[in-house]
């Protein structure tokens, strides 16, 4: 099967899980199941180095979103030694109910990007229990946006140098970026939006929130344009992960850890 053949099966999520599992053998990753939900399970994944500051990353957590699911998919069966030699945390696909129905809901009718700010959700706070007492230098979160003209993302840090300007750079090799200037109430500066929050910024957190206010030194919201094909989305999330890990790459080799 080709890589083009394989993007076509991206709502195929017990075929997606099948290729985790080959890629946690040869990997020496720990995969494991964290929650249930709808019938399916939910996995994530862990590095065999664990100790210091660390990279997370996750996509599907609305199902209508795939291409973020298989590009960090691809993203991992390309990096093994990556994943093998960082402390690497990975939720493949959050919500896969919503995945296998092309739906952005769950399966009760819910936005999982809107439950962060609580434990009553058992997804959710099994999602809680496996960050608690983790720190990352960079969380990732893949998102796709019907609305979108091109590729943007929501950067916020608590840490310097930010990173926003560098993954745009290298996913708009792929997409066009954003040319809105104002996204949902805020300001969109050629495809970056950084701004600054409090818990009081929205009642309902999503995910980026909880990485932000407890574990996270930069968090970054990945957003590509549901319109264009598939393949283009792919390969813009996959750039924007290549340049994530490359900047993580070069701040431990240069002795100064992004987290410092």
């Amino acid at each position: 099967m080709t890589t083009r053949e394989g993007r076509l099966r991206s709502h195929d999520y017990p075929f997606l899980m099948q290729r985790w599992r080959r890629l946690a053998r040869r990997g020496g990753l720990q995969m494991s199941k964290f929650a249930e939900s709808g019938g399916q399970e939910i996995y994530c994944l862990e590095s065999p180095r664990r100790e210091g500051g660390g990279l997370y990353l996750s996509a599907g957590i609305h199902g209508d979103e795939p291409a973020s699911v298989v590009a960090l998919l691809e993203w991992a069966e390309s990096e093994i030694p990556f994943l093998q030699n960082f402390p690497v945390l990975i939720f493949p696909c959050l919500n896969p109910w919503g995945l296998i129905h092309n739906c952005r809901l769950d399966c009760g009718g819910r936005d999982l990007n809107r439950q962060f700010h609580t434990a009553r959700l058992p997804q959710i706070a099994a999602h809680k229990r496996l960050l608690a007492g983790r720190q990352f230098e960079v969380a990732a979160t893949l998102h796709e946006d019907y609305d979108a003209r091109g590729v943007y993302l929501y950067e916020i840090a608590r840490a310097r140098p930010f990173l926003g300007e560098q993954l745009l750079g290298a996913a708009s090799q792929c997409l066009p970026r954003e040319s809105r200037a104002s996204i949902e109430g805020r300001r969109c500066r050629d495809g970056l939006i950084r701004r600054r929050i409090t818990p009081e910024t929205m009642k309902q957190h999503p995910e980026a929130f909880v990485l932000h206010f407890h574990h996270s030194l930069r968090t970054i919201t990945l957003e590509t344009p549901s319109e264009f094909s598939i393949h283009e989305r792919v390969e813009a999330h996959l750039a924007a992960l290549r340049a994530i890990q490359s900047f993580l790459v070069f701040q431990n080799k240069s002795g100064h850890p992004a987290s410092r």
